[in-house]
Parts: structure tokens; sequence; C-alpha cells
């Protein structure tokens, strides 16, 4: 934990989803190999660009080589596997999801000159590059697409609900800190081992989550399911009541106290 958080805090997005990955791989995934793996494929795109300028043209030449010379890609078939947010998996068999792709592409391009960064844009994460005398692109990370205004305007309404005449805010398109990308990846990580029914290590995410975010009471929601289908019942309940407390108005809240009426009878002094 020590060492992802001095990643987080040194805004290293690279270092930070290795060492994550690492928590939950610590005999297979060497942070430092794989940046060496990064560092061999930062030359190659030099040498493949041709050139030290970083203008939109020069750009479109890295998305070349990053999707096609290097081929990285999502899996749509397996969209939710837990290893598309491990990022030696990505980086050995490049392939992921958009926020994985997102921060092994946007760590070369900062590499090779471009200010090219992730966006927190909800329900996909997304890419962005800025320039001096060229507007923002905008990319897919699945795919390198790039996408128009128009493109993620439909994107953000077709997550989101549209209110007449509303439009989509313009901080959806803001960059995504080194701290919100790592939270992202948790999220997906977290979510990903609950589908596959490994609750010990949906909860390993879910702890760094807390510790991450502590005060955030759904990860503490969270924390207490996983800690309830491991039959690890008092702190379950404790985490439960938190959650309450916090989000009275929430709709889980009253299926929640049901939980804890039945969880308060296997263990009956916990409320004394």
């Amino acid at each position: 934990m020590k060492e992802l958080k001095q990643a987080i805090s040194k805004g290293d997005y690279l270092m930070a989803s290795l060492q994550l990955a690492s928590v939950f791989q610590p005999n297979s995934c060497q942070p430092d190999d794989y940046l060496g793996k990064v560092a061999l494929w930062i030359e190659q795109a030099k040498a493949f660009i041709g050139s030290t300028e970083t203008t939109a043209k020069d750009f479109k030449q890295f998305i070349q080589f990053f999707y096609v010379q290097l081929a990285f890609s999502g899996d749509e078939k397996n969209y939710f596997s837990c290893q598309y947010s491990l990022l030696d998996h990505v980086l050995d068999y490049r392939t992921g999801i958009p926020v994985s792709l997102a921060i092994v592409f946007q760590s070369m391009g900062k590499a090779l000159g471009f200010d090219v960064c992730g966006v927190n844009f909800p329900g996909h994460f997304l890419l962005k590059c800025r320039f001096s005398h060229h507007c923002d692109i905008y990319l897919d990370p699945l795919n390198g697409k790039q996408l128009s205004r128009q493109d993620l305007e439909s994107l953000y309404f077709s997550i989101l609900e549209k209110i007449e005449d509303e439009k989509m805010p313009q901080e959806a398109l803001d960059e995504a800190s080194c701290d919100e990308t790592i939270v992202r990846l948790l999220h997906n990580l977290k979510a990903s081992y609950i589908n596959e029914k490994c609750y010990s290590e949906a909860l390993k995410a879910v702890e760094l989550l807390v510790n991450l975010c502590p005060n955030d009471p759904y990860e503490r929601r969270d924390r207490g399911f996983l800690l309830h289908q491991l039959d690890c019942t008092q702190v379950a309940i404790a985490d439960y009541q938190y959650f309450i407390r916090k989000c009275p108005k929430d709709p889980a809240t009253q299926l929640l106290q049901a939980q804890l009426q039945q969880l308060s009878e296997l263990v009956p002094d916990v409320f004394h």
C-alpha cells in the first residue's frame, strides 16, 4: 500500500497501476520488468513516428503505432474479466478495458512529449490530447477511434438520462487525476472479482478503496457485503450500520436494515 500511495502522490499512473497489480499478484508482477517493456515500446514509437514534433499529425502516427503496430485492443467478449484491470496482464496480452488501456497509452504518449491525459467520463473512460494550434482530440481507448463533440454527447446521454434542453457539462471532459484513475481501475477490479465470485480478492480491492476513499460510505457498504459473504458477520454489521447512518435516504438502506435484523440474530450481543 505504501508503494501504491507513493506512486499516486507522484502522479505516476503506470507505476501506480503496476503496484496495484502486484498487490493481487505479488509473485508474478514485477513492476520494474514491465516499466522496461514500456520503455522499449516508447523507443520503437519514436522511430515509427520519425519526428520530434508533437503536432496532431504526429499524434495520429502514435495512435497508429499503439493500436496497429502494437495491436492493443479491448476484448468485447470477456469485457468483465479481472485480468483486464491488472496491468501486467494488459501489457502481456495487449488487451484491456478503457481505463487500463488509457493508462498505458497516456504514459507512453507523455513520454513522447504529447499533452495526453485520461478523462474520467461516466461509464466509459476516455483519452484526450491537447495542442497549441489544434483543437483537443478525444479517443476511445478501446480502439483509438477519434470522437467528435457529437460522439461525446451521444455517449454521455446514452449513459445518463437526458433532461430536456440539458447539455453535457464541460467538467465531464476534465483530466482525470492519478488517484481518480486508480480508484476507477479498482472499482472495475472489485466488480470483476464480485462477478467471478472471488470474494476474498474483491475484499482486498474494497479494502484498498476504503483506504484511498476513507469517507465514502458506499465503499463501507460494499465491504460489509463482502464480509457478509465471507461469514465475517460482526464486522459486516459495523459497516452496514455506518452506511445506514451516513445514507439514511439511500434506496439500499431499507434492505440493509432488514439484513441487520437477520444478522443481529446470529450475533445477538453485537448491539449491547
